[in-house]
């Protein structure tokens, strides 16, 4: 028996020292590290003697993170080979080191090979292995995670409160704590004395200090990181500055299911990106170094039966407010929607905004996009009325990018000659259509968009769009606030080369060009209208005479100031009119701002039709067009070309007679026309009297 008893005692020790610890610890020349001194520089080559590491550790992770600099290219030799790090997504703010360090487990060296302002005080190696844990930090609780479609949203108590628990926390007071913010990730702490970190891990199995190492760690988190702020608040004094801090302004916090977030509480939202069953795990860490022993139901979370979606908005609060004629109700509601890539050059929350009155939307209802104000803020409507259609606002990105999207470059490692670019806002913009869809009785033949003057992507989607308005910037290289932003979002034009035009933000944005080189698809009707405080000098006059150039040249649909009174009801399926060439059009000139009128320039200006009465067959198209009573001259001419067509599609050669019929009188003109290369048919010179005439094209 005393032999038994001996052999336990020996054993349960054993069995003690046989599970070792997840350790994390850092090694470099960064003030928040456990290894100090062990990084040497010579040139572009980085030596990291990790001899701390204990003989045979398994490592489970490595990273290497510059905290300075972009567009690195690093290398390490892994089996005699030099293998380059990768950047480690969705956040590219690290490089993933762990095969590197695996090879080399005394000693690493990283050769840089491109990149700049890099920062030997300002990075780390980060290695996490097993050994014994020592100084663990105070641990997070009350983790929750609410699971939305496609995402995993969590919320923890923090171990410390940036705002020591004030709920009316103000820039004023915030910027004392922080060293800057940006959409990424918010307020950035400036971690004096320490860098207090939470890093959350995801496995397939309940989390426990026993196999948190086979975990992958997916996020790591800043404290204050339910403050959804993405700029300091600073105003101008005048339009060009002085900058000055907005000391009163209070930070926003994040909003689920109408209640806001205490300070205090931590938070992120995760995207899916594997389906199946996975438990959860936040833990902290301080100078890098976790608690990865104290696993409890405190801070683990699971199983979440998750699936791979693309995220939904997700609802934050309902705002009301009464309709002063009518007394009806007009909702607000507001919508968070955290996004990665594809949908966002770089993970961060937008704000949706859908305004509709109950009572007297009509079913289905017309959806009208807005996007007048040209800031990173979502803007819901000035004035809200109790209007029959559904208004959708959403946010475009940060930094401002003509609404076409920055590219991802910034807020992260990536150079532009590294980073990709795409059209995320329309890649938004599309999901939240069919989303509404789902919502409402969305009638998809009426969705307009209002853009302001960045922003004209839409007119590549007329299978989307009935009619866009706005005053445009159709080439985005013209003038140098254009140019001078386009190159900050972007890069410079060069670097787009070899690149297919579809990922050139410069090819993708000159919209003269595209209604150009594509005559026979389909645009929107363009509503585009003058406003003086359009910036236009500094942004770019000459691009818009050469885009109504190229709008009447390629005969797509648009009007500039319209001034008519009668304007029909624009529809997705529904034919309209290109006019072009009016005798009674003003004088746009050729882009130089002393020639021609400029802001009040009219192009079919006083042109309109009627939308009930159209006619669009096989072999016979006929519109009820009219020339406005408040035009200057009793009658004009015009070019007048049939687009949008559901049935009236000519092939090219097609010949067809037109007549033009006063409503008050006999014919006006007569004639015949072939339809050209691409099948469109074109009357040059059309006359046109005050009021009603009726059009029609036949076949012959």
């Amino acid at each position: 028996m005393r032999r038994i008893a001996s052999f336990l005692a020996v054993a349960i020790p054993m069995l003690a020292v046989a599970r070792a610890d997840l350790v994390v610890e850092r090694w470099g020349q960064y003030e928040y590290v456990q290894h100090r001194g062990t990084l040497k520089v010579a040139g572009g080559k980085l030596t990291f003697d990790l001899s701390a590491l204990p003989d045979g550790a398994k490592v489970s992770r490595a990273r290497f993170v510059p905290m300075t600099g972009t567009g690195y290219e690093i290398t390490a030799k892994v089996g005699g080979v030099d293998v380059a790090l990768k950047l480690a997504p969705p956040y590219d703010l690290w490089f993933d080191a762990t095969d590197a360090v695996k090879a080399n487990p005394k000693q690493l060296a990283l050769t840089i090979r491109k990149g700049g302002k890099f920062d030997a005080k300002r990075c780390y190696l980060e290695i996490a292995y097993e050994g014994k844990l020592k100084n663990k930090p105070q641990q997070v609780t009350e983790v929750k995670v609410q699971y939305h479609p496609g995402q995993c949203l969590f919320t923890w108590r923090e171990i410390w409160d940036i705002a020591d628990g004030n709920a009316e926390i103000t820039w004023g007071e915030m910027v004392k704590k922080v060293r800057g913010c940006n959409p990424m990730v918010g307020v950035i702490p400036t971690d004096d004395g320490r860098e207090i970190r939470y890093r959350i891990y995801r496995h397939t199995k309940p989390i426990t200090a026993a196999n948190i190492g086979e975990a992958e760690m997916v996020q790591e988190v800043m404290p204050g990181s339910l403050y959804i702020d993405e700029r300091v608040a600073r105003g101008k004094k005048g339009e060009h500055g002085p900058t000055f801090l907005i000391k009163g302004k209070e930070l926003g916090r994040v909003t689920l299911d109408s209640k806001t977030l205490a300070p205090g509480t931590g938070f992120r939202a995760h995207t899916v990106t594997r389906a199946g069953k996975a438990w959860y795990a936040v833990v902290t860490g301080i100078n890098g170094v976790e608690n990865t022993e104290d696993l409890s139901p405190a801070n683990v979370v699971g199983p979440v039966d998750q699936k791979a979606a693309t995220p939904m908005p997700v609802f934050c609060a309902a705002k009301t407010a009464t309709d002063r004629r009518s007394k009806a109700e007009i909702r607000q509601e507001w919508y968070n929607w955290w996004l990665v890539n594809p949908l966002s050059a770089f993970p961060r929350r937008y704000d949706v905004v859908v305004s509709y009155c109950p009572k007297a939307m009509s079913k289905p209802a017309a959806l009208s996009i807005q996007r007048s104000a040209w800031n990173y803020p979502p803007a819901p409507p000035r004035r809200l009325a109790a209007w029959p259609h559904i208004i959708l606002t959403h946010t475009m990105d940060n930094p401002i990018a003509f609404r076409m999207g920055c590219n991802t470059s910034h807020n992260n490692l990536k150079s532009p000659e590294q980073a990709t670019w795409a059209n995320w806002p329309m890649r938004r913009q599309e999901i939240l259509i069919d989303w509404l869809a789902k919502k409402f009785q969305i009638d998809r033949n009426r969705v307009s968009v209002s853009m302001g003057a960045w922003g004209m992507a839409e007119i590549e989607r007329p299978d989307l769009y009935a009619v866009i308005s706005g005053y445009g910037q159709p080439e985005t290289t013209k003038g140098f606030q254009c140019w001078n932003r386009s190159c900050g979002v972007w890069g410079h034009p060069r670097t787009y080369t070899g690149r297919p035009d579809s990922e050139n933000p410069f090819v993708r944005g000159d919209f003269s060009a595209y209604v150009l080189k594509n005559v026979k698809k389909e645009t929107p009707f363009f509503n585009m209208y003058p406003i003086r405080s359009a910036h236009l000098t500094e942004m770019g006059w000459p691009a818009l005479p050469r885009f109504w150039r190229a709008m009447m040249d390629s005969r797509h649909p648009f009007v500039y100031n319209w001034r008519a009174k009668r304007r029909p009801s624009i529809r997705r399926d529904q034919s309209v009119p290109a006019f072009g060439n009016c005798s009674i059009d003003g004088n746009p000139g050729n882009g130089d701002l002393r020639i021609g009128e400029i802001f009040d320039t009219a192009i079919n200006s006083w042109l309109s039709w009627d939308g009930k009465t159209i006619v669009d067959a096989a072999d016979r198209w006929e519109m009820t067009v009219i020339l406005d009573d408040g035009a200057p001259l009793p009658k004009c001419t015009v070019d007048l070309t049939p687009r949008k067509c559901r049935q009236f599609k000519p092939s090219p050669g097609t010949q067809f007679k037109w007549t033009c019929r006063a409503a008050k009188g006999g014919v006006l003109g007569s004639g015949t026309v072939t339809a050209d290369k691409w099948g469109l048919v074109t009357i040059r010179q059309l006359p046109l009297v005050k009021g009603d005439q009726r059009v029609v094209i036949e076949k012959q």
